[in-house]
């Protein structure tokens, strides 16, 4: 199958576009996928456990997960939970919290129309985060 999708990538400011040459997006592209692992090193046992329950827990009740959620049904300390949420949301790669409380984005996924789908091996459809 032949690709002819051409690399465009474009900065917007008000009202303008700004076409970004091949070579500076794909420096950032290399920056953001060492930030992304770095993030990712830096997890521990615990907290990459706390992730994947919110991404699954996400697919499942199609609702903000709260921290009571995650504590109550992991069996961790409220405190934990809250610890756990606030380091991965501050690492801003893996959860989003659009009001304060409830967790409505976890990379992979995200419950608010993105614009882009992702489709599960169960043939569901998500929002991508």
């Amino acid at each position: 199958m032949k690709n002819d999708l051409k690399h465009k990538l474009y900065m917007g400011f008000g009202g303008l576009r700004m076409r970004i040459p091949l070579v500076l997006s794909q420096i950032g592209a290399k920056k953001g996928t060492k930030g992304a692992k770095a993030n990712a090193d830096c997890l521990s046992k615990e907290e990459r456990r706390v992730h994947h329950f919110i991404v699954m827990k996400m697919a499942v009740v199609k609702n903000p997960i709260t921290a009571d959620l995650i504590a109550n049904e992991l069996g961790i300390s409220n405190d934990q939970g809250n610890e756990i949420i606030n380091k991965l949301e501050n690492l801003k790669t893996f959860i989003f919290r659009g009001d304060g409380k409830g967790i409505n984005w976890a990379y992979p996924l995200s419950l608010e129309n993105t614009g882009f789908k992702i489709t599960a091996s169960s043939g569901e459809q998500f929002f991508a985060a």
